[in-house]
């Protein structure tokens, strides 16, 4: 019988930064960044690009049309595979993110 496989892109806290998340997947890894990883099991993780349509519209459902694309690790023996639609979000992260940094620098002045 076919070990279940747990849900991938799952979030947890991060113990070496305090307040900040990290995929649980990375969490059980070892590796680094821009080189690769190997989770517990001893399989290389892997990315799929996972799209989140923006609806930012002022109607329910509705928007620009804007898709914020991220990539999800995963470990393709422990992990079922990302859906590529992913689940509709209310904002853009990366535009949220650029919003608050403008925003202190206006206070700086």
């Amino acid at each position: 019988m076919a070990e279940e496989k747990r849900r991938s892109g799952q979030i947890v806290d991060d113990k070496e930064k305090k307040g900040h998340k990290i995929w649980l997947v990375l969490s059980e890894s070892t590796g680094k960044e821009n080189v690769g990883f190997k989770h517990k099991c001893g399989t290389e993780i892997q990315g799929k690009q996972v799209a989140h349509p923006i609806h930012d519209g002022p109607f329910p459902l509705s928007g620009s049309g804007q898709v914020h694309y991220e990539t999800i690790p995963f470990c393709t023996k422990c992990e079922t595979e990302p859906n590529y639609h992913g689940a509709p979000i209310d904002h853009d992260p990366v535009e949220r993110r650029e919003m608050g940094i403008l925003k202190r620098i206006g206070q700086r002045r």
